[in-house]
């Protein structure tokens, strides 16, 4: 494996309630907001994913499939929009429309959010306003999308310290970025096949990624051997992590397993027994506190479960949803939608383990 390194350039209770958001400011709330001057005209096929700001206003990224072309939107909502309206384009505050579709997107900040493209790209998009007497207008600015992938984006994810961006894609290649997406560091192969999944710890620098080739590596930026292999498993390889602390790692297979690694060199892993999902994990979502996490597979089913100790302890699994689960965000509770034409959110209170 051989490391490159480049210096880079330029009536149910409303949602964001069940999200955990702050009430609206007096400032804010004396203002009159109107539609941004475009909004998409509809909400395309297949939803992507969803994500609150600490504020509770939430994102939705959508994609669809026009003869051989993908293309794309967002969606800003604010907070106290209902679970009904998340998918009507006339209950969203702005909207934009992307010229491909979209894998994944986050919040930076609470006005910022970086989205992963299937173009190999990644873009940083931004939420402006102006103010014409007491009416505000909001709009969605995107700025110049950096594509530094030769293939789609396969994963993203974002050290929440200081809003660094690690991305993945079917190039093999692992990319490490600043808060402004300058390229700081990309690495290639990261893996000799597919790699499906990225995740950054709590600490700078640190971060892993999993490939179809059935390993988990853990990254030091700093070193010069940057890369060691934390889990080797040909029969369960891996297609989902998700850091668990410091030193744990959650591992969701294709298999439809959840194991949890310890990444100081033990070989010490502990594989949740009475398995509950039947096909890939595609996805994980902590809770604010980290105490809980939410997992999806590729199906209609979603898992809430808790690391403890080493080991994954179920509290509840969910199938309401009616098509593929392609998303999960957290505040105060979870939501999670299915994408794929099915337009259905479902939240719950993760602290309660029942439906709202």
């Amino acid at each position: 494996m051989s490391a490159e390194v480049k210096a880079g350039v330029a009536p149910s209770p409303p949602y964001a309630e069940v999200a955990g958001a702050s009430p609206i400011s007096d400032s804010e709330g004396s203002l009159t907001a109107v539609h941004s001057n475009y909004v998409p005209a509809q909400m395309e096929k297949h939803l992507e994913f969803l994500d609150f700001n600490s504020s509770g206003d939430l994102i939705v990224g959508a994609s669809s499939l026009t003869t051989r072309y993908w293309s794309g939107s967002l969606w800003y909502y604010r907070k106290g929009v209902v679970e009904e309206d998340i998918t009507n384009p006339e209950m969203c505050l702005t909207g934009v429309d992307l010229e491909t579709g979209v894998l994944d997107g986050r919040f930076v900040q609470d006005k910022q959010m970086v989205l992963g493209l299937d173009s190999g790209g990644v873009v940083m998009v931004n939420l402006t306003r102006e103010q014409d007497g007491d009416r505000v207008t909001h709009y969605l600015e995107q700025q110049t999308a950096v594509v530094e992938h030769e293939d789609i984006l396969t994963g993203l994810d974002l050290w929440e310290v200081d809003g660094s961006v690690a991305t993945v894609g079917a190039d093999q290649r692992l990319n490490i970025f600043s808060p402004s997406l300058a390229l700081v560091h990309t690495f290639h192969p990261a893996h000799a096949r597919f790699i499906s999944s990225v995740a950054c710890s709590s600490k700078p620098h640190i971060l892993a990624t999993a490939s179809r080739e059935g390993t988990v590596r853990v990254w030091d930026t700093r070193q010069t051997r940057p890369a060691r292999t934390v889990y080797r498993s040909e029969t369960r390889p891996p297609s989902c992590i998700t850091w668990s602390g410091e030193q744990e790692i959650v591992v969701g297979s294709s298999t439809g397993d959840l194991i949890v690694v310890d990444t100081r060199g033990k070989g010490k892993e502990n594989l949740f027994q009475d398995q509950i999902f039947d096909r890939e994990v595609t996805r994980f979502r902590w809770s604010p506190d980290r105490s809980r996490l939410a997992v999806a597979e590729d199906d209609v089913k979603v898992g809430l479960v808790r690391v403890k100790e080493g080991q994954v302890v179920v509290d509840m699994v969910d199938t309401r949803h009616t098509d593929y689960v392609r998303g999960l965000a957290g505040g105060g509770g979870y939501g999670g939608y299915g994408g794929y034409g099915g337009h259905t959110l479902v939240c719950w209170l993760g602290s309660q383990g029942g439906q709202t």
